[in-house]
């Protein structure tokens, strides 16, 4: 081409590309992708917290909280990519890894718990089995021909489970009512409709403090981790820019728990408010689910395969598996400042 022609389409083609990657390369990864992350959560309590916080914002991505009560829907919505990450028990992957028709491989697991946190005041458990005074129920023994209700998947399901195992029973010896998320069961456990209840203390603290319900045994004496757990589908974390804004978020969350703590008021008005609990209830709840993330490490897969083990033998779940690969330790230093 001369100095006098007109430069042709294809010309201006190249030269606008050629432009557009010298652009692209000269900005950070974050501006030439703006990320959106899902996160799944089962109740409108911490993603109202974390709101209030304020500590989202200035983030360079968005978030936007997706509630979906119980895990079997935390999991379905991972598995058809609705959320980035759901929020579970920490043992629901082991359900989900024993009852898979495949073995997860080390390399490429289908789901990974990335992050961990669990109430920091030792007087509140954060999983009980509890039963009604009036049922007559003085040991794990008396469960035997009792209503039970619990739900399936994630710790409240191996609270149920274990608690069975402890007291040497059975489904058979007992009348296991098994309904669609916590929620549902301390109702029921509530309204008297059932005798006795596994799960989360918080729904069912009133009964407790009235003294209409005791707690029989609590996860802690069951060796029972009890985390709360955000876990995040394989394909999300293989993303460098998800998994980049994945670590600030969880950076951010953790610094949530912090002002959780010195603003327990606010949290407690915040539950009445957002959340619709009774005053009685948002005083509990702002107690026992004050938290703190725990490191994803060594000593917890090993508690988390002993569990698996109990499960495997109790007949819960149908082969051997390897806990381990459905832990992602590298947001360790976003949570608890570790490796």
């Amino acid at each position: 081409m001369t100095s006098h022609s007109r430069p042709t389409r294809r010309h201006v083609l190249a030269a606008g590309a050629a432009l557009a990657c010298t652009l692209a390369a000269a900005l950070p990864a974050a501006a030439q992708e703006h990320v959106k992350l899902l996160i799944g959560y089962q109740d409108l309590t911490v993603p109202s917290t974390v709101t209030a916080s304020k500590v989202l914002e200035g983030a360079p991505y968005d978030v936007e909280w997706v509630i979906l009560p119980g895990p079997a829907a935390q999991l379905s919505a991972l598995y058809s990519k609705n959320i980035d990450v759901g929020h579970m028990g920490d043992t629901s992957l082991i359900i989900e890894q024993g009852k898979a028709k495949e073995e997860w491989s080390a390399q490429t697991p289908p789901l990974q718990i990335i992050a961990g946190w669990r109430a920091s005041d030792a007087k509140y458990p954060p999983i009980v089995t509890v039963v009604r005074t009036d049922a007559k129920i003085d040991s794990l023994a008396d469960l035997r021909g009792k209503k039970w209700a619990y739900n399936f998947g994630g710790f409240n399901y191996l609270q149920y489970v274990l608690t069975g195992l402890k007291a040497g029973l059975a489904p058979k010896d007992y009348e296991p009512v098994q309904l669609g998320d916590q929620n549902a069961t301390a109702a029921a456990f509530n309204s008297g409709r059932v005798d006795a209840y596994s799960g989360s203390i918080a729904p069912v603290g009133e009964s407790i403090e009235k003294g209409v319900a005791r707690v029989i045994v609590n996860s802690d004496q069951l060796d029972i981790p009890a985390l709360n757990v955000f876990t995040a589908r394989g394909d999300v974390l293989k993303d460098p820019a998800k998994r980049e804004a994945l670590a600030d978020f969880l950076a951010r969350v953790r610094a949530h728990w912090t002002w959780y703590a010195n603003n327990l008021d606010e949290v407690q008005k915040l539950y009445e408010e957002k959340v619709k609990q009774t005053p009685a209830r948002a005083k509990l709840t702002t107690v026992y689910q004050k938290a703190t993330f725990q490191p994803l490490d060594d000593q917890l897969v090993k508690r988390e395969q002993h569990i698996a083990d109990v499960l495997l033998e109790a007949g819960a779940i149908q082969r051997k598996i390897d806990v381990n690969v459905e832990f992602f330790r590298g947001f360790n230093a976003a949570t608890v400042g570790g490796n």
